[in-house]
């Protein structure tokens, strides 16, 4: 026999619940049960009262009618959320909270949680300082889309009038992206161009311009000499695999004011290495006096090193593409820019980290340009993110290595610039010979206000933490990403689409180093990305795969608009 409240208890009981004491919870506990006693009981007699078969009674609980065809959840999933503007779904659900994610920026992808848009890119997020610094830093295992995330903000740059800057496109990558958008593609390589990193460059270019100003164009100058010091300084070591001596660099310095000055060279017609080459090899009183020398012998004998390494940027492979003029100059008037390094064969990486070093240098010196020109007023200010990807490639030749790229970053004007530095683990920038350079590598992520982490294993969270701080939750997530997809050991049928990585196209976005949690996001490619083919960089398995579909390397297919 089920026990029901009377009318008069149920006043009673009712007189109770308004209370904020344990009584009051206490009553209102009882009306409750009440409540499902009488609704029960009600459910019961219904069913009695079928005629031809007797229904189950069926008993109300927190998630559901209890019983067969009752419905009741074991557990109830959390609700999907959308947002939207208030005109779109007014009303509908007031009481949702918030994804964490700005909608400010490019648009990405889909939250992983909350299903909401996730958008964001640096020069956004920094404009309405949400980042104190535009610098970005990517981490992630070959395959799962770091390339892909790179180029979605290439795409978020051009549709906001940002000239981006791949100042080295080494697989290419960004080739198909920056042809779809009309940008200018620069190749350099065994007979496709060359680059002479004694040229002004854009920022040579302009200094005619400045003329007007002496102070500014002064100080561009400055800035070009260092620029071409840095870069020579760079090639050298390159090339004999070890550093510069101070009075070595001292003499490169002396014998650009020199060429420049006295034998006749300008931003029009610019010296070739071997130019500097002749010049330190026949000599100079002021060469002389840089290397200390007492004597034609002595001065012969202390730039021996110099003059051999000249050399060899003259002839050899390392001529093939520094010895001569400058083929294809950097068009700032392009939508983006792309330097297409692959030409160059895999096996020459001394010569490849080569040209990506000058590269750079030319890249951050066009940006300087163009922000110079805003300064005297005789161009609009200008808004860049530059590119810098397979940064491992070239920390990975050296010690002397690190303090170049060092130096090119920090010359580097920041104003109005973005700069996205990309690589596969942070072993990349520890894995130098001393511990002093590998902390001065490690100075790259850490001076990166933007951390976004894709599939990494387990080991790199442990040496990550050291930098960017991780919850438990998102520390299993992105290691939980690199997990291999299901094997059936069964090959596919013909038009079943391949199975990607769990993990693929998913990124976590840190801001800052503490445990703040960061914005685990699904980047989503959208239908017109897909028919382009512009993160198609398997191009090559194509008559292997022909029946599935060809993903990225470094992306995943996509389903629809972000």
């Amino acid at each position: 026999m089920v026990k029901l409240l009377t009318e008069e208890q149920r006043r009673q009981v009712l007189a109770r619940s308004h209370g904020p004491t344990l009584a009051g919870v206490l009553a209102r506990h009882h009306l409750k049960m009440d409540d499902k006693r009488r609704r029960n009981l009600e459910a019961q007699k219904a069913s009695e009262e079928q005629e031809g078969f007797l229904l189950p009674a069926l008993k109300l609980s927190d998630r559901g009618y209890r019983g067969a065809g009752g419905g009741r959840m074991a557990s109830v999933g959390r609700q999907v959320e959308y947002r939207a503007s208030s005109a779109q779904a007014a009303g509908m659900w007031p009481w949702a909270v918030g994804a964490g994610a700005p909608l400010i920026g490019t648009p990405v992808g889909r939250h992983l949680l909350t299903g909401a848009p996730v958008l964001f890119d640096l020069l956004s997020w920094f404009v309405e300082g949400l980042i104190t610094a535009p610098v970005g830093f990517v981490l992630g295992l070959n395959g799962y889309g770091k390339s892909s995330f790179v180029r979605r903000m290439v795409l978020g740059g051009v549709a906001q009038k940002v000239t981006t800057l791949v100042l080295a496109d080494v697989k290419p990558d960004y080739r198909n992206l920056i042809e779809a958008v009309d940008g200018q593609v620069i190749d350099l390589g065994y007979g496709y161009g060359r680059v002479n990193p004694l040229a002004g460059g854009v920022l040579g270019s302009i200094l005619p311009r400045l003329a007007v100003f002496p102070e500014l164009a002064r100080k561009m100058l400055t800035e070009l000499r260092a620029r071409q010091l840095q870069t020579m300084s760079g090639l050298i070591e390159l090339s004999r695999g070890s550093a510069v001596r101070d009075y070595e660099e001292t003499i490169i310095s002396s014998c650009i004011e020199i060429l420049y000055n006295e034998k006749g060279f300008d931003a029009e017609n610019p010296p070739l290495i071997e130019d500097m080459y002749k010049l330190v090899k026949e000599g100079h009183p002021e060469l002389m006096e840089n290397a200390a020398a007492v004597g034609e012998h002595e001065y012969r004998e202390a730039t021996r090193d110099l003059q051999r390494s000249l050399r060899g940027l003259v002839k050899g492979s390392f001529g093939e593409i520094f010895n001569g003029h400058t083929t294809t100059e950097i068009d700032l008037d392009a939508p983006a820019i792309c330097i297409d390094v692959s030409h160059i064969p895999e096996g020459h990486t001394r010569l490849k980290a080569a040209v990506m070093l000058v590269c750079w240098s030319d890249g951050f010196a066009a940006i300087d340009a163009a922000h110079a020109l805003a300064d005297a007023g005789l161009g609009p200010q200008r808004r860049f993110q530059a590119v810098m990807d397979e940064l491992w490639q070239v920390l990975g030749l050296g010690e002397f290595m690190v303090d170049r790229v060092n130096s090119l970053t920090r010359l580097n004007r920041t104003i109005a610039t973005a700069l996205w530095m990309i690589t596969h683990t942070i072993t990349d920038l520890e894995a130098m010979g001393s511990v002093s350079a590998a902390n001065k590598a490690k100075t790259f992520i850490e001076r990166a206000r933007v951390k976004v982490i894709g599939a990494v294993p387990e080991a790199e969270i442990d040496r990550l933490e050291r930098i960017v701080k991780f919850t438990g939750t998102e520390a299993d997530m992105v290691t939980g990403w690199s997990s291999p997809p299901a094997r059936t050991g069964e090959r596919r049928k013909e038009g079943e689409p391949k199975e990607p990585p769990p993990g693929q196209g998913k990124f976590l976005i840190k801001v800052g180093e503490t445990r703040t949690p960061g914005i685990p996001v699904q980047l989503i490619f959208t239908p017109s990305e897909i028919a382009s083919g512009i993160h198609d960089t398997n191009s090559r398995y194509g008559d292997l795969t022909s029946d599935a579909v060809s993903d990225d390397e470094d992306g995943f297919e996509g389903e629809g608009a972000a």
